[in-house]
């Protein structure tokens, strides 16, 4: 038998063991390869927070701040980057979650959920909206698990104990589309199918027990659960589900717009506030200990006349320019931020 019709085999079972044995040893409860999976592991393509402040603080935070010319440089480097990392990974999730938990509380429908107890103070509920396994608005795939494809009375009794579980109201829920007083336009499809199965002159104001026990109490053969299960088991004619999800879409979007904005523009103002209020009085002239030009006031000279070698500079001329133009360019770029002869 030739050897190297057996060698792929070989490496195969090898191969294959390998990953059998990774998988049960990410399995095993504590285990090293259990603690970094847990450590990495993220929610749909999203990597783990924990893995993510690693990764980012140890690639971009770190280098930075050992690349930075000088004291002031170096603190604002902490301010923006710092702030600029906890603002993405902490502050969207917030903003969402709280906004979603506020719309929530209005349609009755829950739109995010928690693994925080009921019964915490409000110092660790006010901290779930900022952890991971915490306050989380719903996703667009959570939204479609919970709320469509609602085909029979069993479906439909378990979402409205969901709903119930998650401290929604099931009265709002089944009178999401009723028509608005004052307005001209008929009950919608889903109103007007649990009227049909409770009555037109049920009470959707009860508790949330007593309606759920109400459609239990209803035979499964019943045609009104047809007609609901006509609504909700496509999220195209969903309204409850299409109404979750332009709600979470509406709140991701200006959570990114506040998020953004802070970062592109408040927090480097705010930096260059900061560092100008060090040296400057509100006049724009120095300040008392500042006066004297060898007072240590910082002069940034252009960073890539400092980091290339002679021999890089003639390599790049046709791009650089000539050596005085080089000059020209320092003395304009010295006069535009700090020097001792401010």
């Amino acid at each position: 038998m030739q050897i190297n019709s057996i060698a792929p085999k070989i490496t195969n079972t090898s191969f294959k063991g390998g990953l059998s044995r990774l998988g049960q040893s990410v399995q095993k409860k504590d285990s090293f390869a259990s603690k970094l999976n847990n450590f990495a592991e993220g929610r749909g393509m999203n990597i783990g927070r924990a893995a993510f402040l690693v990764l980012i603080a140890s690639c971009t935070l770190i280098p930075r701040f050992l690349k930075a010319r000088d004291d002031d440089e170096r603190s604002e480097i902490i301010r923006r980057d710092v702030t600029t990392i906890l603002t993405i990974s902490f502050a969207m999730k917030a903003l969402k979650a709280g906004a979603c938990q506020l719309m929530a509380k209005k349609s009755g429908i829950p739109l995010t959920f928690t693994n925080i107890p009921e019964n915490a103070n409000k110092f660790k509920k006010a901290l779930g909206y900022f952890q991971q396994k915490g306050t989380t608005a719903f996703s667009a795939e959570d939204i479609t698990a919970n709320y469509a494809n609602i085909d029979n009375k069993d479906a439909l009794s378990r979402m409205l104990e969901f709903v119930d579980k998650n401290n929604g109201n099931v009265g709002k829920f089944a009178t999401f589309d009723k028509a608005k007083a004052g307005k001209n336009k008929p009950d919608g499809p889903l109103y007007t199918a649990f009227k049909k199965l409770l009555g037109d002159d049920f009470d959707f104001s009860k508790p949330n027990q007593e309606i759920i026990n109400a459609i239990n109490a209803k035979d499964a053969n019943n045609a009104a659960f047809i007609d609901i299960a006509e609504v909700l088991k496509d999220t195209k004619t969903n309204p409850i589900s299409k109404f979750a999800k332009g709600i979470g879409a509406i709140f991701e979007t200006a959570s990114l717009a506040a998020v953004t904005g802070f970062l592109g523009f408040g927090l480097p103002k705010l930096n260059e506030k900061i560092t100008k209020d060090k040296y400057f009085d509100k006049n724009g002239g120095n300040l008392p200990r500042y006066e004297n030009p060898d007072s240590g006031v910082p002069l940034r000279e252009m960073p890539i006349s400092k980091t290339l070698s002679s021999s890089q500079m003639m390599l790049f001329q046709s791009f650089m320019g000539t050596s005085s133009h080089l000059k020209q360019q320092q003395k304009g770029l010295s006069d535009t931020g700090f020097n001792k002869n401010a």
